[in-house]
This record gives C-alpha cells, structure tokens and sequence, in this order.
C-alpha cells in the first residue's frame, strides 16, 4: 500500500478533484505539525507529574480535537476518533473484570516456562540483585515507574501523528491496536497470569534468609515519587492503578510491550528509520516491567508476537483491508483517501 502523498497538487488519481482531497499541510507543515503534537504531549505528561493534573485518555483526545480544528479538520477528526476513543475506553473498562470470571491463576507454571526459556535464571531476579540497592532510593525503579505510567498515552500519540502525516496508515494502526487489544483481553479472561512479584509473594522466590529474593519495586517508587513531587503518597499510585480498572493477573502477554512494538512496525513502515526510535522505546518499556516485577521475559516476548500478528492480519489480510476501504469510502474525503491508498 502506498503512502498519501500530502505534498501533490492537482487531480487526484482517477479524475477525482482536488476539493475531495483529505485536508493536508505541505511536507515543511507536516512535519512542523507532528513536532507540535510531541512537544504537547510531552508538556501535558510534565503537568500530570509536577502539577498533579489528571490527563487521561479521554482528556488528550479532546485536546487533539482543538488541533485539528485548527488544522481545519474537525468533523473528520470526530469521524476518525471517536469510534478508536470508544473502544480504548471499553476495553480499559473491561480489562478489570478478567480476572472475575473465576479460571485458575497460572502462578507456577509461569515460574517453569520462565526458567526453562532463560536456562534456570529468572531475568527480574537477576536484574534486581545486580541494580537495587540494598538501602536508599531506587533511581533506576523510579525511572521505570515513569516508563510504566506511560503506557495509556503511546498509543494515542502514535495515532494522532500518523492521523496528521500518513492518514491511510492511520486506519491500519486503529485496525491493529483493536486487535491485539481485545485478542490479548480474551487470553486474559482463559488463563489468568500471575507477574513475578505474585509468584514472589506466593513464596516462590525465597532467598537464604526466607524472605522473597524478587521485590514489587512499582509501589514504594510511586511512593518517593509522590514524596519528591509534593503529592500524598497514594495520588500517582491511585491514578496510575485504579483510573482505569486493573487486572492484578495479567501478564501475558504484556501489552505495555505489545503497544510500543505495534508503535515500531506502523512507524517504521510510516516514516522510515525514525521508526527505530520506537523499538529503543519498546526495549526500555521491557527493562523497565521486568525490573520493577510486573512481567516476566515471557510476558514481553508474548507481547510482541501479539502485536505482530494483529499487525500482519490487518496489513495482509484481504478481508481486513476489503473492510477498512469500506470504512474509508463512507465519505467524500474517505473515497478520496481509498483512491490514494491503492
């Protein structure tokens, strides 16, 4: 598939005229556009940090909706988003309800699929002895603390940016995310899976003096965090873990993994070797879950060939594109992205 050209003036493809062309700045304006849309979102991540200010997902969709009005797209934007905003929404909502359906939590055999793919080591028992200090302040779990609140806001970035640059490729990374979302939250329903620190606090990971040898380092990180940026101790551990309905048992496969990986394949393909940007990102988000006892090496391995999969079906499936160019000829300006996108 072809990229939109946002630069061409003129006709498009088959005769069509230009007034059915998606809305599009020049190249110089695109990229101007997108360098916009990161440093927002990095100002309203400062703000929820520093300032105690709750942005969730709904909050920065509004915020891109001012963009594109100002880009002079706003009923397409309301088009395009809200059924992707939708669906976000319900699946965060019903990830929490998961783990009620009553299958077995999977604790032990976790702990031997671990062992047998990393030769008897356990790679968050390991990073932790190597890199937790023994007494004061975690850096390193702090850091990884912030990784891990990153988790709801890539996904929306990345849509909002390839909204703006590659609009046709937009639909394929929507299509993908849907996927993995809902085909990982089916395997969360079937076979719960408890994160190292479960297994840990299950006691089985006791060191030489009994006490567990892997420490759930997220909680006391938070915690400091909250200390340094003068918020109670609860707030970001309230607003990171009950905003949006956790499920405490579901590791694999871990889709704070899987979200960065899709963000890899869809940029990559999108804008070339900045795409890259997003596996270094993906490898820190993995360092980061395992370090802190939220996943195993499995849960990221998992989490990739989720996102792969998804991301394959919808790019090489026939009946997958036959139903997004349907989506697309809905309107004027989607029958005009269709003919670009063949």
């Amino acid at each position: 598939m072809a990229d939109i050209s946002t630069d061409a003036p003129g006709a498009l493809p088959g005769g069509e005229p230009e007034a059915l062309a998606v809305p599009s700045p020049g190249r110089r304006n695109e990229r101007l556009l997108i360098a916009g849309v990161l440093g927002y979102s990095a100002l309203v991540l400062l703000l929820m940090f520093f300032r105690g200010v709750e942005v969730t997902p709904d909050v920065m969709v509004v915020a891109f909706g001012l963009g594109a009005v100002l880009l002079g797209r706003g009923r397409l934007f309301l088009r395009d988003w809200l059924p992707f905003l939708v669906l976000l929404l319900a699946y965060e909502l019903m990830r929490g309800l998961a783990d009620n359906v009553g299958f077995p939590v999977h604790v032990a055999d976790m702990v031997t699929v671990e062992r047998l793919i990393t030769f008897g080591h356990v790679p968050t028992e390991i990073l932790q002895s190597a890199l937790h200090p023994a007494t004061g302040v975690d850096v390193i779990a702090e850091v990884a603390t912030v990784v891990y609140m990153l988790h709801f806001a890539l996904p929306l970035v990345t849509g909002f940016v390839l909204w703006v640059g590659r609009r046709a490729h937009y639909y394929d990374f929507v299509a993908a995310l849907i996927i993995l979302s809902l085909s990982a939250f089916v395997t969360f329903v079937i076979m719960p899976a408890a994160p190292p620190w479960y297994a840990a606090q299950a006691g089985m990971f006791n060191g030489p003096n009994g006490a567990p040898a892997i420490t759930y380092l997220k909680p006391g990180a938070f915690n400091t965090l909250a200390s340094a940026l003068g918020f109670s101790g609860d707030y970001i551990y309230t607003y990171a873990f009950y905003g949006v309905n956790p499920n405490g048992v579901a590791a694999w496969p871990s889709l704070h993994v899987g979200y960065p990986f899709l963000t890899f394949l869809v940029l990559r393909r999108s804008f070339g070797r900045i795409g890259w940007l997003a596996f270094a990102y993906m490898l820190l988000v993995a360092f980061s879950v395992m370090y802190t006892g939220d996943h195993w090496l499995i849960d990221c391995i998992g989490g990739v060939a989720y996102a792969y999969v998804s991301y394959y079906v919808v790019t090489h499936a026939a009946a997958a594109q036959a139903l997004l160019a349907r989506v697309a000829d809905d309107s004027p300006v989607g029958r005009s992205w269709s003919a670009l996108r063949r």
